[in-house]
């Protein structure tokens, strides 16, 4: 009897590091990798220079099984968030109705809050991890892109490539971002033109949503 709750354990064992394995499966390349809600906080000058940044938390990602909310989905709840550095914006001369500004190459960081708190008027609640206080789980970096908008949306579209990442644990399973999308991913930005209450340092904050496609990884290219 005592040998056969061995091998059953065992085999418990063994379909649950299967498991874990198949959740850490790599999404392939150019295949939808999250889907998230987003806030960009703005601020421009009259020369039409100014400075953003983007904040906001993670609805799902493929491969993890367990959900990213402490509760009914919110920014409060949300395990998972993100923040960018500080962008500068540069004018670019408009195309009719269509308003441009170049934003400079930087950073992008995603983080594990195990007790969430994000609050649209305190960007600094998304990048407060507390797993890892004041460090993120995934690190990336992008190049210069562009942010245009018309009168009711504006856009931005930017690949992140992942430069590092650290296992997290969400509701007993172990994950780690590098296993899922190694390359890091595109993200995909839709914001309305109608802005909601400034914050300190940002009077324009525009509420927005959008998607990211996995990009293959360094590896992946060379093969």
């Amino acid at each position: 009897m005592k040998r056969h709750r061995i091998l059953i354990s065992a085999l418990v064992a063994l379909l649950m590091g299967w498991l874990s394995v198949a959740e850490a499966q790599p999404i392939p390349s150019s295949a939808v990798a999250c889907h998230f809600v987003i806030r960009g906080y703005l601020s421009i000058g009259a020369d039409g220079q100014g400075v953003a940044e983007v904040a906001g938390y993670i609805t799902n990602i493929p491969g993890i099984t367990d959900s990213l909310f402490n509760g009914s989905p919110s920014e409060n709840t949300a395990f998972l968030t993100f923040r960018s550095d500080l962008v500068t914006l540069t004018p670019v001369a408009p195309n009719g109705v269509v308003n441009l500004e170049q934003a400079s190459a930087g950073t992008f960081n995603i983080y594990f809050n195990s007790a969430p708190n994000g609050d649209w008027n305190d960007p600094n609640t998304f990048s407060n991890g507390q797993a890892f206080p004041g460090k993120p789980i995934a690190h990336f970096m992008r190049r210069q892109s562009l942010f245009y908008q018309t009168d009711t949306l504006a856009r931005h579209d930017v690949t992140e490539t992942l430069e590092a990442s650290r296992p997290f644990v969400l509701s007993g399973h172990t994950y780690n971002l590098k296993d899922i999308m190694p390359g890091g991913f595109t993200l995909y930005e839709t914001y309305s033109n109608t802005a909601v209450a400034g914050v300190t340092g940002f009077p324009i904050v525009l509420p927005g949503a959008g998607n990211c496609a996995a990009v293959a990884s360094g590896e992946e290219n060379n093969q």
